[in-house]
């Protein structure tokens, strides 16, 4: 079964998963603290060490997280209840309190576990942190997918850069994570569907020029180990492939998967695009999606203007 407790160290806005834990505690040590599930009554799989609760509908109930400083200062920390979703290097990600389009599950996991908290921890010591559950009235099939984000937003020593005017500002963080499930009988597949096209950047290829196609898992459930390949065509001749594999994606959730150009300029004309996506060894999931598409906008060499194509 998939992870699920996640060491994340951030640095500014970019954010590393440090591994897969198969203890009960994440520990961090840069982050000087550690978060572990304390047991819960609702607990569907008890052989996992994140939370899989499985809950009624209008259900009301709690779950609790103990915080341990390891340092010798108290620790501010906030404690965000987040829902997954995908980066848009096809892994999951939980450090975002709002999703806005990101995210097209019906609930929230932070509204159903009471939002954000503030914690504070003494130096050596420790903090039971409690989650609210209040179940929403109308019953839903699938998962609902996230963690618990511990935050501390104390800036830790600033780091110098070779860029002019940019440095490194380092934070720390923990997630610990939360399946919400209703129906465990039922199975629900990701369901894969081809979403706007646009140009853009891949930031993976020294931010080449790229086609970026959203893909949209519109189903309340993880795709794993997705299988991407892609051929973008122009005039019968195929220009650019891609060969992507052991992506996830998070439930209801969307991504921009980025086709680079190898740094060639596209120009204008009419393109074609043949994707087909598979997840794992499930062959209930194998999505051929087609589409032809037009870059919208193209730099004309040699002119410092943009070039609106039909």
């Amino acid at each position: 079964m998939f992870r699920k407790l996640i060491q994340f160290f951030l640095l500014v806005t970019i954010v590393i998963t440090g591994g897969l834990f198969t203890d009960k505690t994440v520990r961090a040590d840069e982050a000087t603290f550690t978060v572990s599930r304390i047991a819960s009554k609702q607990q569907n799989d008890t052989s996992v060490s994140y939370f899989d609760l499985k809950l009624k509908p209008n259900q009301t109930t709690q779950i609790q997280v103990k915080v341990t400083n390891l340092s010798n200062q108290t620790l501010h920390l906030i404690a965000s209840p987040n829902t997954g979703y995908t980066t848009d290097s096809g892994t999951v990600a939980y450090d975002l309190k709002k999703l806005g389009s990101k995210s097209t599950a019906p609930y929230q996991l932070e509204t159903i576990l009471g939002g954000q908290q503030k914690v504070t921890v003494p130096a050596k010591g420790s903090k039971v942190v409690t989650f609210p559950i209040k179940m929403p009235a109308t019953p839903f099939k699938g998962v609902l997918d996230g963690a618990l984000y511990f935050l501390n937003p104390k800036t830790s020593q600033t780091t110098a850069t070779n860029k002019k005017n940019f440095t490194i500002k380092n934070r720390y963080a923990l997630a610990l994570g939360v399946t919400i499930h209703e129906d465990t009988q039922t199975t629900v597949l990701p369901k894969l569907k081809l979403g706007t096209i646009k140009t853009g950047t891949a930031q993976a290829d020294k931010f080449s020029p790229a086609i970026q196609v959203n893909v949209i898992n519109s189903q309340a459930a993880l795709a794993k180990k997705l299988h991407i390949t892609s051929q973008v065509s122009k005039d019968g001749k195929t220009l650019y492939k891609t060969n992507t594999k052991n992506l996830t994606m998070a439930a209801d959730s969307n991504f921009d998967y980025a086709i680079t150009t190898n740094h060639a300029a596209l120009q204008a004309g009419t393109y074609h695009l043949h994707m087909v996506a598979r997840s794992g060894r499930n062959a209930g999931l194998s999505t051929e999606l087609s589409r032809f598409l037009k870059p919208k906008l193209i730099m004309q060499i040699g002119t410092p203007t943009l070039k609106r194509v039909p």
